[in-house]
C-alpha cells in the first residue's frame, strides 16, 4: 500500500536512526514517534522538520540505554563508541597536572578541541581554563533524553570546535512524580570501586512543568599495585642492532629476550640517596649506613644511555605510578518550562555540578652534588667521597640521586564548580518557529599542591658542616634565613622542624566564563511544486574568558618541577548563519524526494579575524526503502584562549645538541649541509661542545601561548546510504563514507623537535630558530620556547557501518544491533615539509576496525543485553622496523559486557551486569599495558544497582 510522503518520512527517521546500545525498543519508540508528529530540531540542521531523516549522518544514544550499560557517566559510554578516540579520562588524566579527572570526548581522533559539545542546542562553557573542551562529568545522566552525535558539515550550523562534529546532549524536559536510583560497581580486584545515587522529581501540571535531579558519584584510585598485570609490568630487552645483517643473537651481548617480565627500576635515584664512585653504585641503609646498592639485572641500555634494572632497589616505575584519577562528583539540574500560551513558551535550565579529584605521582626526585665533608653524611661515606678529591674540587664532590619517598607522593588536587543558567523563548508566529536564547557560564578550578618542596631550600639544608661543633646548613645565606639540616640519608632520620622549612603546599586558582546571547527563526519561505523550501536564520553572540592565578612561589619558579605564570585571556565573536532546504523533485520514479540542503555561516572573532564556514547537500529518497545523502562542506576552528595566551609554564626536555662536535660524524645525510651552515651562521665554533652538567640532566624550557595563530580549516564530505528494505521488516542499514582535510592545523613542538627543526631548515629565518635560546658566552642551549603554530596538515577518512534488527516472538523479542568505523586512511604531517608525513593509520590509538554488536533480549519486565566490543590488530608505530624494537604488533582485543534488568513491581526496578565478563588486560606489551585509552585497563567488574518510582 503506497504510504504518505509524511508516513514514509516518519518511518525512515524511526528505522534509519541508530542506536549505540540495548535498552531503547525501537518499536516503542516507533509508537512514541508515531503519536508525537511534530517539528523538531535535529542535530546538524536548525531547519525543524516533521520526523525528516537528518541531512547529516547521525547516531543517537538513549539516556535509557546509558544506565542499561552499567555507567554512570555520558562520557564512559561515548568514549567506547567506535566513531570516538578518549580525549581525557580519569584513567588517561593522572599526571595531566591541571586536567586530572577531566573527561572529555574525541571525535574521528581530531582532537577534543575539534568537537563540539551542545546541551540542547546550545553551548556549554568548557571545563578546563582555556580549552574549548567540555567536561563530561558535570552532565548527570539521569536527565539525558538521548545523545546525538552528528560529523561532518556542523561547522556553518554551529560555528567554530565542530571540525569533527557535534555531539549534542538532549536532557529531558518534564517529568511527573519521584525517582530513586542507586548502583555501584565493585571490580573483582580491589582498586576503581564506583557508588552512584541519584533522586529525580519533577510535575507536569497546567502550564508549566519541571525536572530536577540531584546526584552523586564517586569512583576510587587505581594504582599500579592494584593489579596483578601491572604489579610486574613488562619489559622486553631492547637493541638498536636487531634486524642488521651481521647481527646474531646467540653472541651479541645484548640480544633481545623475548617474554622477560618484571619491575622495572631505575638506579639512579633511591629512597636514600644513590651515588657512583670507582664504578660503583652506593645507597644507604634505613639507618644511614654507607652500603653498596643492591641493582636487579641489568638491561641494555635505552637509546638515551640509561640503564634500567630487573627488580632491586631504586626508583620502582610499578610502585610510583597510577592509573585511574579518584573522582567525586555532584550535579544538580532542573529544568523548568512555562506555556505562555498555545504559541509562546518560555525555558530555563539551570546546573550546578561540583568534582573533586586528585592526581598523583612520585615522590619528587632530585639530583644534586654532595661534597665529602657534608657533615650529615656517614664516616665511611665522607671517605668514600673524598677520595675522588683533585685540585679542582679538594672536598671531593659526588652527584646524589634522591627519591623522597619519606615525605610522601607529590598530590595535586582539582576543586571544579560549574554554575550554569540558559534562558529562552520559543515559539511559533505563524507558520515560523523562534527560539531567543542566552546563556551563562562560569567554572571555578582551582588546583593544590601538596608534599611540594622549596627546591633551592632543600638542596641547602642537605649540604651541611660543622661549625663550632654544631651541624649547620653550609650557606650562610640559606642559616640567616631559617635553614636546618635535613638528613635524608636513610630512611625517616630527618628532623621534622627542619622538613618543615623546606615542604610547602601551592594552589592555582583559575576560573572560565562563557557568555552566549542569540537568536534564530525557521520555517517554510514559499512553496514550490515538490515541496515547501524551509529555511532558518541564526544571530548569535558569545564571549568566553579564562584567567589563573598560581602561588607566589610557583611564579617565582621557587617549587620543584613547578613554575607557572598567570593566564588571562579572553575573545568574542559575532555570527550570523543561513540554511536552507530546497525541494527538488517528488513522487517521481526513482526519486520520491530529492532535495537541496545548504548553510552559510559568517563569524567575526576579535582575536583571529573574520572567517566563513558553508556546506552543501543532497538528501535523496530513491523510494520507501532508500535514501542516499551527500554533503561537502567548510569547517573552521578559531584558535582557543590557552593556545592564544598560555602564560610561560615551565617543562623539561631532553635535548639534541646538532651544533656539538660530538654530533659531527651522526648528522642525518639530507640535513648535514643545513645543519653545518646554520650552527656556522650562529657563530658556533665546529669544536663546540656541551658541558657535561649540560648532558646530564633534561634541559629547562617553557610552554607558551601565540597570539599570531589562524584559524585551522577543514574541507570534509559525507557520503552515505540509508536502507530499510520492506521485505526484512525491521531492519535498517546505514552506511556513509567521510572524509576531512584539515590544514593550518594548530600544532605545539617540544624543545628536542624546536632544535631539529631550526638547524634542519634552509637558513635561519624560519618559526623554530627564534623560539631557542643560547648562552651567548658558553654557546649552551640554556632556554626554549614551546609555541603553537599554525603548520600541521591533516587527513583523515574511513567508512561508519550501522545495522539495526529486531524480531518479535512470543518468547520475547530480540534486538541486533551493530556499529561499526573503519578507518581507511589517517595521515598528519606536524611541519607540512614532505619528510615529516606520517601515516597513523592502524596504529594502537587508530585501528583500522573498531566495533560494537549488541544483543538485547526482553520478555515481561525482564530485560538482558550483551554487548561486544572489538579493535582490530594494531601497530605501535608505522614507522617500525627491527632496529627500534622487538615488540611492534599489537593483538586484536575484545571485550564483553553483560547487564540485566527486572522491573519486579510496575515502581521497583533491578540492575545487574557484569563488565568485561572475561577479565580481558591490555596486551601484555611494552607501550600499551597501561593504555587506558584503547583498552580497559579496570578489569571485570561486577555491577548492581535499583531504582524506585514514587
Amino acid at each position: 500500500m503506497q504510504r504518505s510522503r509524511l508516513n514514509n518520512a516518519v518511518r525512515l527517521a524511526i528505522l534509519a536512526a541508530p542506536v549505540a546500545l540495548a535498552g531503547l525498543s525501537t518499536s516503542a519508540m516507533a509508537q512514541e514517534e508515531t503519536a508525537k508528529v511534530e517539528r523538531i530540531e535535529v542535530t546538524g540542521s536548525r531547519i525543524k522538520r516533521i520526523g525528516e531523516l537528518a541531512p547529516t549522518p547521525i547516531t543517537v544514544i538513549s539516556g535509557d540505554a546509558i544506565v542499561s550499560a552499567g555507567v554512570v557517566n555520558v562520557g564512559d559510554l561515548l568514549h567506547k563508541m567506535p566513531n570516538t578516540l578518549v580525549g581525557l579520562s580519569p584513567e588517561t588524566s593522572n599526571n595531566t597536572v591541571f586536567a586530572s579527572g577531566l573527561n572529555n570526548t574525541d571525535l574521528r581522533g581530531l582532537g577534543s578541541s575539534r568537537t563540539l559539545v551542545l546541551v540542547n542546542g546550545r553551548r556549554f562553557v568548557a571545563g578546563a581554563p582555556g580549552s574549548s573542551a567540555v567536561d563530561l562529568n558535570n552532565i548527570p545522566t539521569a536527565i539525558v533524553e538521548r545523545v546525538e552525535i552528528t560529523t561532518g558539515g556542523a561547522s556553518a550550523v554551529y560555528g567554530s570546535d565542530a571540525i569533527a562534529g557535534v555531539v549534542n546532549i538532549i536532557t529531558k524536559k518534564s517529568y511527573d512524580g519521584i525517582t530513586v536510583d542507586f548502583s555501584t560497581t565493585q571490580p573483582t580486584q580491589s582498586g576503581g570501586e564506583e557508588e552512584y545515587a541519584s533522586i529525580t522529581f519533577g510535575s507536569e501540571a497546567g502550564k508549566a512543568s519541571f525536572i530536577t535531579n540531584l546526584s552523586w558519584a564517586r569512583q576510587k584510585q587505581i594504582s599500579y599495585m592494584d593489579r596483578d598485570y601491572l604489579r610486574d609490568a613488562p619489559i622486553v630487552i631492547r637493541n638498536p642492532r636487531v634486524g642488521a645483517d651481521d647481527f646474531d643473537p646467540k653472541t651479541e651481548p645484548n640480544a633481545v629476550f623475548e617474554g622477560l617480565y618484571g619491575r622495572q627500576v631505575l638506579a639512579a635515584y633511591d629512597k636514600t640517596g644513590t651515588f657512583v664512585v670507582g664504578g660503583k653504585r652506593y645507597n644507604f641503609s634505613d639507618s644511614g649506613q654507607l652500603k653498596e646498592m643492591g641493582l636487579g639485572q641489568a638491561l641494555p641500555a635505552n637509546p638515551n644511555g640509561r640503564v634500567d634494572y630487573l627488580g632491586g632497589e631504586g626508583y620502582d616505575f610499578a610502585e610510583n605510578q597510577f592509573l585511574r584519577t579518584p573522582l567525586d562528583r555532584i550535579n544538580f539540574f532542573t529544568s523548568m518550562n512555562y506555556d505562555i500560551n498555545d504559541n509562546h513558551a518560555f525555558t530555563a535550565e539551570f546546573t550546578y555540578s561540583k568534582s573533586d579529584a586528585y592526581g598523583e605521582s612520585s615522590p619528587a626526585f632530585m639530583t644534586f652534588g654532595v661534597f665529602g665533608d657534608n657533615a650529615l653524611l656517614p664516616q665511611a661515606a665522607r671517605d668514600l667521597i673524598l677520595s675522588t678529591a683533585n685540585a679542582d674540587n679538594p672536598n671531593g664532590r659526588v652527584n646524589m640521586g634522591y627519591l623522597a619517598s619519606d615525605f610522601g607522593n607529590r598530590r595535586y588536587s582539582q576543586d571544579r564548580t560549574l554554575a550554569r543558567l540558559a534562558l529562552g523563548l520559543e515559539g511559533y508566529i505563524g507558520d515560523y518557529s523562534y527560539e531567543v536564547y542566552a546563556t551563562s557560564g562560569h567554572v571555578q578550578a582551582d588546583t593544590e599542591w601538596y608534599g611540594e618542596m622549596f627546591e633551592q631550600r632543600f638542596y641547602d639544608a642537605v649540604d651541611s658542616i660543622v661549625v663550632d661543633g654544631e651541624v649547620v646548613c653550609r650557606s650562610e645565606a640559606a642559616r640567616a634565613n631559617g635553614c636546618l639540616p635535613l638528613d635524608i640519608f636513610g630512611r625517616g632520620i630527618y628532623d621534622q622542624a627542619a622538613y618543615n622549612w623546606v615542604s610547602t603546599d601551592a594552589m592555582r586558582r583559575s576560573s572560565i566564563q562563557q557568555h552566549v546571547v542569540g537568536a534564530s527563526v525557521s520555517g517554510e519561505l514559499f512553496e514550490l511544486p515538490a515541496g515547501g523550501l524551509a529555511g532558518a536564520l541564526t544571530a548569535e553572540y558569545r564571549k568566553e574568558k579564562a584567567d589563573t592565578l598560581p602561588d607566589p612561589a610557583m611564579r617565582d619558579g621557587l617549587l620543584f618541577n613547578n613554575q607557572s605564570a598567570p593566564l588571562a585571556g579572553e575573545f568574542d565573536v559575532s555570527e550570523v548563519a543561513a540554511e536552507i532546504s530546497v525541494p527538488l523533485l517528488a513522487d517521481l520514479p526513482f526519486a520520491d524526494t530529492l532535495t537541496f540542503e545548504s548553510a552559510f555561516r559568517w563569524m567575526d572573532y576579535s582575536t583571529s579575524g573574520n572567517d566563513t564556514a558553508w556546506k552543501i547537500g543532497v538528501n535523496w529518497a530513491v523510494n520507501d526503502e532508500l535514501r542516499v545523502r551527500v554533503n561537502r562542506s567548510k569547517s573552521v576552528r578559531a584558535p582557543n584562549i590557552g593556545e592564544l595566551y598560555n602564560p610561560p609554564g615551565q617543562t623539561f626536555r631532553s635535548i639534541t645538541d646538532w651544533c656539538a662536535s660530538s654530533r659531527a660524524n651522526a648528522l642525518p645525510e639530507k640535513y648535514a649541509d643545513n645543519i653545518r651552515a646554520n650552527c656556522a651562521a650562529q657563530g658556533i665554533p665546529t669544536t663546540f661542545e656541551p658541558s657535561e652538567d649540560w648532558f646530564s640532566s633534561t634541559r629547562p624550557g617553557f610552554i607558551v601561548g601565540n597570539t599570531d595563530l589562524k584559524n585551522e580549516v577543514a574541507k570534509d564530505i559525507t557520503i552515505g546510504f540509508v536502507y530499510t528494505p520492506d521485505f526484512i521488516e525491521n531492519l535498517s542499514l546505514t552506511v556513509d563514507y567521510w572524509k576531512f582535510d584539515i590544514d593550518n592545523m594548530i600544532n605545539s613542538f617540544t624543545g628536542t623537535a624546536l632544535v631539529t627543526l631550526c638547524y634542519q631548515s634552509d637558513s635561519l629565518d624560519n618559526p623554530y630558530c627564534p623560539l631557542i635560546e643560547r648562552d651567548p658566552e658558553t654557546k649552551e642551549i640554556v632556554n626554549y620556547f614551546e609555541k603553537p603554530v599554525n603548520s600541521a596538515v591533516s587527513r583523515t577518512s574511513g567508512f561508519d557501518i550501522e545495522a539495526n534488527y529486531r524480531i518479535d516472538t512470543e518468547l520475547g523479542n530480540f534486538g541486533f544491533r551493530l556499529i561499526s568505523t573503519y578507518l581507511q586512511e589517517r595521515m598528519y604531517n606536524s611541519t607540512g615539509r614532505p619528510d615529516d608525513e606520517v601515516t597513523n593509520t592502524g596504529e594502537v590509538l587508530r585501528p583500522k576496525w573498531k566495533h560494537r554488536w549488541t544483543t538485547d533480549y526482553t520478555y515481561d519486565g525482564f530485560s538482558a543485553a550483551l554487548t561486544m566490543t572489538h579493535r582490530s590488530a594494531t601497530v605501535l608505530s608505522n614507522t617500525w622496523s627491527p632496529n627500534v624494537n622487538n615488540y611492534n604488533d599489537v593483538s586484536s582485543y575484545t571485550t564483553f559486557d553483560l547487564t540485566t534488568r527486572y522491573n519486579v513491581t510496575d515502581n521497583l526496578q533491578v540492575r545487574a551486569g557484569v563488565l568485561n565478563m572475561f577479565d580481558r588486560n591490555p596486551p601484555r606489551q611494552p607501550g600499551v599495558f597501561a593504555e587506558g585509552a584503547a583498552f580497559d585497563v579496570i578489569g571485570r567488574r561486577l555491577t548492581a544497582g535499583v531504582k524506585y518510582d514514587f
